[in-house]
């Protein structure tokens, strides 16, 4: 069997939203939200956090360690050196990509992502943004690589943004390497591209909690987006309430 291992990279520190992962969405913090439900996606076998050494983000730890989820702290600022130390310890041989912001990410469709890299075979499966006619709302999905492919990143891609993105370096070079997204099924697609429902400022919380109202942390990606269509309507421009 496949070790495949979910890795959620999350700090406090953040220009637009400071201490944003700690900020409450139906009385739980959005970290909370962000392991418990990736926790829940069946073709994952342990989720890790992988946070700062910083000790602001020892909330963090905190949070994970009462949820009996690993936790690897390592460099603020190199991500992808992180995300790869955190995959050694682990013995990972797939890895999951989920980044904090997310409280809404799904584990159904981060299932459908570590599908399709499994079906396919790609470098990189993806299904956290909009590609081409797969219209996925961004903040229910995930990126999947191999463990080899992002060692070999943290080895060999050193610009700045390589470091603090992870897969930047692959999106740069589409023409060197297969990036795959997943399909997205009719009762997620929202009708539009790049739906905004990921967390980067206070506005952003705001419109999740809305979208979220009275809805525990098993509420699903068809749920939110049955809402949003109620809320704003299909017509509604991706960007719109940001």
């Amino acid at each position: 069997m496949t070790r495949t291992i979910a890795i959620v990279q999350a700090r406090m520190g953040s220009v637009r939203f400071p201490e944003k992962m700690m900020a409450t969405l139906n009385g739980h913090p959005v970290i909370e939200w962000v392991l418990a439900r990736t926790r829940r996606a069946q073709l994952v076998d342990e989720v890790v956090l992988a946070t700062t050494r910083r000790s602001e983000d020892d909330v963090l730890a905190e949070v994970a360690e009462r949820l009996g989820i690993a936790v690897h702290r390592g460099s603020e600022r190199d991500v992808l050196g992180r995300y790869a130390e955190a995959s050694r310890l682990t013995k990972a041989e797939v890895v999951v990509r989920i980044c904090g912001d997310r409280p809404l990410v799904d584990p159904a469709v981060v299932d459908l992502a570590v599908a399709t890299y499994e079906k396919s075979g790609p470098d990189l499966a993806f299904n956290h943004i909009s590609d081409g006619t797969e219209r996925w709302p961004r903040g229910f999905g995930a990126e999947v690589l191999s463990a080899e492919l992002l060692h070999w990143l943290a080895d060999n891609a050193h610009a700045p943004e390589d470091r603090e993105h992870v897969t930047y370096y692959l999106w740069q070079r589409r023409d060197r390497y297969r990036l795959a997204p997943a399909l997205c099924p009719e009762a997620l697609d929202p009708g539009v591209p790049d739906l905004k429902l990921d967390l980067d400022t206070p506005e952003d919380l705001t419109r999740l909690a809305r979208l979220a109202r009275d809805c525990g942390l098993e509420v699903t990606a068809a749920d939110i987006v049955n809402r949003w269509r109620g809320v704003y309507g299909i017509r509604a421009e991706a960007g719109e309430d940001r």
